[in-house]
């Protein structure tokens, strides 16, 4: 009986959605360095990298379009890095049909951006996963950051990610990116 109501109270926790979980958002400190790749990046698209204002609200409803799109993504991307691909490191580029995590953000930004979410909601976020340099999309929303990221199908709520932030960028302007100092669940992040 007991392991019955055990598995009962974790199947109930599990199910809960994100949107009714404990907001956490990633807090950030001063500016740091951009990443090579986004520095070479920005030559390209300009307009991709200006300044665009702060972070919009997200409504709950749309985490279903983030995880459609996180999955979808994943999917039709095979993972490949950029030494195979392009015979060099760090190129950020939109994927065809290979690519590597920066690869897979860029993607995943476009078509959320196709789909009306705000610039300023959607921040490149790099750090180490696994041991390893790795890249994300975060979407900050009023329930939380949360992470769309090419090893993961499941969106995650950022305090759930598996993954140490070094740096993000700016939500004012996303040529500029910030040091990420921690994590905080104070809403006054999003002013």
């Amino acid at each position: 009986m007991k392991s019955f109501l055990l598995t009962a109270v974790l199947m109930a926790s599990s199910a809960v959605p994100l949107s009714a979980q404990a907001a956490t958002w990633l807090k950030t400190g001063g500016a740091t360095s951009k990443p090579y790749g986004h520095v070479a990046y920005c030559r390209g698209r300009a307009s991709d990298c200006r300044a665009h204002g702060g972070s919009g609200r997200l409504a709950p409803s749309r985490m279903q379009m983030l995880q459609s799109i996180n999955t979808s993504v994943n999917r039709a991307i095979k993972p490949v890095s950029d030494s195979k691909l392009y015979g060099r490191r760090e190129v950020w580029s939109f994927p065809t049909d290979a690519g590597d995590c920066e690869d897979y953000v860029l993607a995943k930004r476009a078509a959320l951006l196709r789909n009306g979410y705000k610039p300023g909601d959607l921040l490149i976020a790099v750090g180490r996963k696994r041991g390893e340099a790795h890249a994300v999309l975060v979407v900050r929303t009023v329930d939380g950051d949360f992470v769309l990221d090419n090893m993961e199908d499941q969106v995650m709520p950022v305090r759930r990610a598996g993954m140490r932030f070094s740096k993000i960028q700016s939500p004012v302007d996303a040529g500029s990116w910030v040091k990420v100092t921690g994590k905080t669940s104070n809403p006054s992040i999003l002013k």
